[in-house]
């Protein structure tokens, strides 16, 4: 890599900087990786036997299962890429290898912006389509068909990777834009999910009274459809608790300015970021059980063939 590059985009101004990261002590590099070997592959492992599971399920409406298959996507690819990534990038301070630690740094860096934020947005889609589901009753099915879902999810990848490689032109635009673009998307999932909640109050609430609901004329099932967002809530709040450290790392980071402790919080904080693309697979096993089954009865086949 030219100086010039490495001057610019790993200096002392920036997150990747290699000086800095020596001060930290070896053994808890170590540690990260270890632990982040581990991760990568459960991860790669649950996430897989996920997507498989999903394309047999039958239950779930084809939008919703193309939402649930890009977030376990995003998963897979935590596994496959961000965390071999990442181990490599400790392992150039760790071995002390200066020469490469600014290329791996850079790539790590921007391939695990690019997942988390593609992760956030699906997140996101999902809970505007479960406001809709309620909300649009028997509409629903009409206007969220399969094709307009694949639709958006594609432009979401788009939009996170433009967003992604906004860090070689500015890393501050890239930051602040980053910041907003987070809260933006906590904001209106949490919103949606309040309007979920009021609107199933409401509507109990006018069965009890017998009142005209859009379960009493159409196939809306309200039962289920308080399952799926019991689902996906806890899918929210396990991402809010992960991503939760190195959120706070970024914002100590935007208020007061880099130092060193602050660099190292804001990346030894992903491994709790990590942790949530291994616990996602056995969320949606607790949570959805036809896709345990299915789940169990691949790893039942996959013990057979290796015995």
């Amino acid at each position: 890599m030219s100086g010039t590059f490495a001057s610019s985009h790993c200096s002392s101004n920036s997150t990747h900087y290699y000086p800095a990261a020596q001060e930290i002590p070896k053994a808890v590099y170590i540690f990260a990786c270890v632990v982040s070997v581990i991760l990568s592959v459960s991860s790669t492992f649950g996430n897989t036997m996920i997507l498989l599971a999903l394309r047999k399920c039958q239950s779930l409406h084809p939008p919703s299962k193309a939402l649930l298959s890009s977030l376990a996507l995003t998963d897979l690819f935590v596994g496959l890429i961000v965390l071999p990534l990442f181990i490599a990038y400790y392992l150039m301070i760790i071995l002390e290898i200066p020469s490469y630690y600014c290329v791996i740094a850079i790539t790590y860096g921007r391939t695990s912006t690019f997942i988390a934020s593609v992760s956030l947005e699906t997140i996101t889609t999902i809970a505007i389509d479960r406001y809709l589901a309620f909300h649009l009753c028997w509409r629903y099915r009409e206007l969220m068909t399969f094709r307009r879902v694949a639709c958006i999810l594609i432009i979401e990848w788009i939009t996170a990777a433009v967003w992604s490689g906004i860090w070689f032109w500015s890393a501050a635009i890239n930051m602040w834009t980053g910041a907003v673009g987070l809260f933006s998307c906590y904001l209106i999932t949490s919103l949606c999910y309040y309007k979920i909640r009021r609107g199933l109050r409401r509507h109990f609430a006018e069965m009890r009274r017998n009142v005209y609901s859009c379960e009493s004329t159409t196939d809306f099932s309200v039962a289920q459809y308080k399952k799926s967002v019991n689902s996906m809530l806890w899918i929210y709040g396990l991402l809010i608790v992960c991503y939760m450290p190195h959120l706070t790392s970024l914002v100590i980071i935007l208020v007061t300015g880099l130092s060193n402790s602050s660099r190292f919080a804001l990346h030894f904080s992903g491994i709790a970021v990590f942790v949530n693309s291994s616990l996602n697979p056995l969320l949606y096993c607790w949570k959805m059980k036809e896709i345990k089954q299915i789940v169990l009865a691949n790893i039942n086949v996959l013990r057979n063939f290796v015995m």
